[in-house]
């Protein structure tokens, strides 16, 4: 018989490891500094500061030193933004910037770790939840100098949210993020599927019917050739989508749609309420038994390789398809998120942020760097490379393809059923924690799937327990 709980022996390491280091930290970040004049100003004699440090240098060349994620061929889109602020800003043409590409798996331990250890690099990118976190811990220096209320407002509701903590802003973004389900046209068609192409889309219950149609075993052997759906970008197993579904099982503002306590920390009554376990049920349901929809190993590529109907998914899904099918002979359409019945329809957003190092030895020039790489030109280079959903309303008004279906879809959606994934300095173990938890509902052969979630639920609350009173 399989063990149970295949990971529990990575659960203690991990959160011991959570512990350890929020140990180096404290428990709120430093206050901006003050401004006088109006903000503009403030804005302008920034700039100024900025200008200054390189300009006192001319002789000798300044490096900023920048950790990013998460492959080497990101390296190329992050150099030419570099040349384009130097061109735009000419007083900066004296800065080297070193790249140091993070695998994702180690981005936030090596953030971490580093800042704690007196490491020396200026600016690293992460993932939007994990501002709070790294806030929280004093990884990151406030922004709010940098900003002025006017260059704020260009940003997204939710970019904002996901950037501060507490009131103060510490973290612009370059993208933001929906998922919304993708379908092979070729696929639903030969099984008289018609999917809404709208937002408003079908209940997982509704979708699990065209998933079944759209599954086929040809040769009969009980693995099907062609699965019916990928629930997530990747192969990963994470929140950002595969928590979706216990969320949207609750109606708006309820607690299991809230999925945390408003102190950040509790959890117990929120992500294992009635509503939240029947989500849970659902997410193994599509790996397990005669009603099945998805492999328990996770296969790459599945819905681009034509070996799944449908898969949830960002926007940036579409220039894969474009990328690996440049004669267009890849059929496709985009309908709604799917949420459970009874429930409220959800996608969860937040993508990649930049944040200085408070080790940096150039703070104003690194500052400026995040400035320019979030602004309009450096966020229209990196669009024009990853194909994903802007986190400026700039640049979301001003690309066509953003009204017209399927890429409208994902502005709606980002717009009208976006939600930032919960937020708290805790995220970086709830994530942990949670994933662990998703890992056995898909693979654990033998489970108790609400006695499994109640225990999770008290683990991630016990890791959560030492940022009581963080937003008080």
């Amino acid at each position: 018989m399989k063990n149970k709980y295949p990971y529990t022996f990575f659960t203690i390491l991990l959160v011991i490891l959570a512990m350890v280091i929020t140990a180096c930290g404290g428990s709120s970040t430093e206050e901006p500094a003050a401004e006088s004049g109006s903000e503009s100003e403030a804005a302008k004699q920034t700039d100024e500061s900025a200008a200054g440090e390189t300009a006192s240098s001319e002789a000798e060349a300044i490096t900023l030193k920048f950790v990013i994620c998460c492959a080497p061929e990101d390296a190329v889109t992050y150099n030419e933004i570099f040349d384009a602020w130097k061109a735009a800003e000419p007083q900066y043409a004296n800065v080297n910037i070193e790249l140091d590409v993070t695998p994702f798996a180690e981005l936030f331990p090596k953030i971490e770790t580093s800042v704690a250890a007196g490491a020396d690099f200026d600016l690293f990118q992460a993932d939007g939840p994990d501002i709070k976190h790294y806030s929280y811990n004093k990884v990151i220096i406030s922004l709010d100098e940098y900003f002025t209320e006017e260059e704020k407002a260009e940003f997204l509701p939710q970019t904002i949210e996901e950037g501060s903590y507490l009131g103060t802003f510490m973290s612009p973004a370059i993208m933001q993020s929906c998922s919304l389900m993708f379908y092979n046209s070729d696929m639903t068609d030969a099984a008289g599927v018609q999917p809404p192409q709208e937002l408003d889309g079908w209940t997982i219950q509704e979708a699990w019917d065209a998933w079944q149609a759209t599954q086929t075993d040809e040769n009969g052997d009980g693995t099907p050739e062609v699965w019916g759906i990928r629930w997530g970008q990747g192969t990963w197993t994470g929140d950002y989508e595969q928590g979706i579904i216990r969320r949207s099982a609750g109606e708006k503002d309820s607690p299991t749609y809230n999925g945390m306590g408003p102190d950040g920390i509790t959890f117990v009554g929120y992500l294992d309420t009635p509503e939240a376990i029947a989500g849970y049920q659902a997410y193994r349901d599509m790996h397990f038994g005669e009603k099945a929809v998805t492999p328990i190993e996770s296969i790459p590529d599945i819905f681009f390789t034509k070996q799944s109907a449908f898969v949830v998914h960002p926007d940036n899904a579409i220039g894969t398809i474009n990328r690996l099918y440049p004669d267009g002979d890849f059929n496709y359409g985009v309908t709604g998120i799917p949420y459970m019945e009874g429930g409220t329809e959800l996608c969860h957003t937040g993508s990649w942020h930049y944040g200085v190092s408070p080790n940096s030895e150039h703070k104003d020039v690194a500052a400026a760097l995040v400035k320019f790489i979030t602004g309009h030109d450096g966020a229209r280079i990196w669009y024009d490379n990853v194909r994903q959903l802007p986190a400026r309303f700039d640049l979301l008004n001003e690309l066509p393809e953003y009204n017209e279906y399927p890429q409208q879809l994902f502005a709606q959606g980002l717009q009208e059923i976006g939600q930032p994934r919960i937020q708290t300095p805790c995220y970086t173990e709830y994530q942990q924690l949670h994933a662990v938890l998703l890992q056995d509902l898909q693979s654990a052969e033998e489970l108790d799937v609400a006695a499994r979630v109640h225990q999770a639920a008290s683990d991630i609350e016990s890791a959560c327990a030492k940022y009581k009173g963080w937003n008080e």
